[in-house]
């Protein structure tokens, strides 16, 4: 599979999409998340559009934290004005200049300004405007997030840039940077659905045809869809519709059509419609065109493998998120081979993977601010961010004179006593001589599970032992994981993970993924079994501590175990309500945050300037951190439990 990903999100920026978001009347379960909160920055109510943008920044957020070489883009569609690869306005040159016409011209102010009269006729896929497809910045980030609606009612109807052209242009986007390279390519479409669309059937294919060719996954995230409802698509054959495609005449009857709004079959009939039918003619037209466009966007789903993501009151990050999910942070673990003896004269080729380690925070960079000669201020881009250099750290050592040590000259040493012995680079490569070898994993013996204490078992990476390449290998270690749950016993063996690197001592315990019970055949045949490795500690690891005697007037009767035995059970959690291999890392998570929130919305001058730092409420309000006693499951426990909680306290007074 490849490394690198493209992605193009294509955001419907129609008049529609000012919608509040979720709708008043939406009817939501309760056990969905619903996205009630503000839109960030601000403080006005949630709305399609806002939602569709905190989407997309968000997986995009997620991608520049993975990696830099994934590529990003966006078609923004409806804007009133033109530019991209196709037919490029001069004012707009980068995501800078794109983020300045969203902010000019929202609601349909200013566009005279980006209008060029000489091709006015002439362009191709009008009033699209496009981020092109590079490596994202915060300039892309800020021009996303700068989107916003740059038409109004009066032109409403008269602007182009459908849903249809914007899976053109996005899908020539990827095919010009990405064809014949080894990219993972996704289309994600955010829409509601409700313009009209133009659809030239012969050009359509041939994109579509595209799609399926450079393998593109199409994602689209439908506001206000239909839910649980597989719409069939229409045989080409049938005529059943061809009246929706009539211009009605002078003389009509919309009965069916319009769901019981009636108009006289006599005279004429704009003299005869009441304000009342015109508006539920509106609306049902408007219905109308939603379902059209479903069954379009239903159907490209298909014939390119895609799927359609109903939205209807869900958080739309969250939506998304289910089919791009957040792996920031997470590293891929790839098996190395090694030697695997499980008795003397008896090795095994195996391959060892981390299955768990510690996750730390990113470190920061350190750089020189850039000064003007003459005036001595710091230097500023031209976009207001500070100009930096990067910085190297050169440590230097003195003698007792004052004159600096040359690099030649010096030496390590290690503090013996009151002295200092040197020792060379050649004296430790001597020591790690001792226990050259190469990667393998000697099996010493076989221990009872209970006599490996679990508070022994520390807290440093675990590794999964399979078979690799050999059928053999992974039959032999797939049986003696088998055998090891059954008879209940672990295996106690020596490791060495690196080459020349330092043995560590462990437990093999037998783990299964998938199921093999006959009760859950659909469980059966996924993953398997294999040896999971937990470092255990020597004894210079052990912390020895002073064992201090409790008092018999301390042990507690009979009444203080009831209320901690009631405590305990208020307090138990649901099976699968609170996993900690599905909770993401609080600090972690809340560092992404306020970076990409620094990104998107930079710190003002005098802020940035300031020695004592921003001040604590912009850090929370930049980071949201959720430690994990805000999550869902323990405030429920918490609610629960207040009772035993009260009763825990008056007996135990602390």
């Amino acid at each position: 599979m490849a490394g690198k990903e493209a992605v193009v999100f294509i955001l419907d920026a129609n008049l529609s999409m000012n919608a509040p978001y979720p709708s008043p009347d939406c009817n939501v379960d309760d056990d969905k998340d619903v996205a009630f909160e503000e839109a960030a920055g601000g403080g006005e109510p949630s709305t399609r559009l806002s939602q569709a943008k905190d989407a997309a920044l968000a997986s995009i957020v997620d991608l520049m934290f993975r990696s830099k070489t994934h590529e990003i883009g966006a078609v923004v569609l409806k804007t009133g004005a033109t530019h991209h690869h196709f037919s490029e306005i001069e004012r707009i040159t980068d995501d800078v200049d794109v983020g300045k016409f969203f902010r000019r011209c929202g609601g349909g102010k200013k566009l005279d300004r980006y209008e060029d009269c000489d091709e006015e006729n002439d362009v191709v896929f009008p009033n699209l405007v496009e981020i092109g497809l590079k490596s994202p910045s915060p300039c892309t980030l800020r021009a996303i997030n700068n989107v916003r609606c740059t038409i109004n009612e009066s032109i409403s109807s008269t602007v182009q840039g459908d849903l249809c052209d914007g899976l053109i242009l996005a899908a020539d986007a990827l095919h010009r940077r990405t064809n014949g390279k080894k990219y993972k390519r996704k289309i994600v479409m955010i829409t509601d659905a409700e313009h009209e669309v133009e659809v030239n059937g012969e050009q359509l294919q041939c994109v579509l045809d595209g799609l399926n060719k450079m393998d593109v996954e199409l994602i689209v995230v439908g506001i206000g869809f239909e839910e649980g409802v597989v719409i069939p698509i229409k045989d080409e054959d049938s005529d059943s519709d061809d009246d929706l495609d009539k211009k009605p005449e002078a003389t009509v009857s919309m009965e069916e059509e319009y769901k019981g709004c009636m108009i006289k079959e006599e005279g004429n009939p704009d003299e005869m419609i009441t304000d009342d039918v015109k508006q539920e003619t509106s609306e049902n037209m408007k219905h109308l065109i939603k379902s059209e466009n479903e069954k379009l966007l239903l159907s490209i789903a298909q014939e390119t493998g895609g799927c359609i993501l109903t939205a209807n009151g869900v958080n739309l990050t969250e939506l998304l998120q289910t089919k791009l999910p957040c792996l920031a942070g997470t590293t891929k673990s790839v098996g190395k081979k090694t030697e695997f003896r499980i008795a003397p004269n008896l090795t095994l080729n195996a391959r060892c993977a981390k299955l768990t380690d510690k996750k730390t925070l990113p470190t920061t960079t350190k750089e020189a601010y850039q000064f003007d000669p003459e005036t001595g201020e710091k230097l500023r881009d031209g976009i207001g961010e500070l100009m930096t250099l990067p910085t190297h750290t050169v440590t230097s050592h003195y003698d007792d004179e004052g004159n600096e040590v040359p690099f030649d000259k010096r030496t390590s040493a290690y503090r013996y006593g009151s002295d200092l012995i040197p020792v060379g680079k050649m004296d430790l490569l001597g020591i790690s001589a001792a226990f050259a070898s190469s990667p393998n994993i000697e099996m010493i013996g076989y221990l009872d599970r209970k006599a490996v204490e679990s508070s022994n078992l520390l807290a440093g990476p675990a590794y999964a032992i399979t078979g690799g390449d050999s059928k053999k290998s992974r039959t032999a270690i797939a049986a003696l994981s088998q055998a090891l749950e059954e008879t209940g016993t672990v295996g106690f063996c020596r490791i060495v993970r690196m080459k020349n690197g330092e043995p560590k001592i462990g437990a093999l315990l037998p783990k299964l993924e998938g199921s093999c019970d006959d009760d859950e055949p659909e469980m059966q045949g996924k993953g398997g079994r294999y040896l999971a490795f937990l470092e255990l500690p020597f004894a210079d690891d052990l912390q020895h501590s002073i064992d201090r005697p409790v008092p018999s007037e301390f042990l507690g009767d009979f009444h203080d175990e009831r209320v901690c035995e009631g405590l305990i059970e208020s307090m138990m959690l649901p099976d699968d309500g609170f996993r900690n291999e599905e909770i993401s890392f609080p600090a972690l998570k809340s560092h992404q945050r306020m970076v990409a929130h620094f990104a998107i919305s930079p710190m003002d001058p005098e802020d940035e300037m300031r020695k004592e730092g921003l001040a604590k409420e912009r850090i929370l309000e930049a980071s949201r951190a959720k430690p994990l006693c805000d999550f869902d499951a323990a405030r429920a426990v918490s609610r629960k439990s207040s009772r035993q909680i009260d009763a825990f306290l008056e007996k135990f007074p602390l």
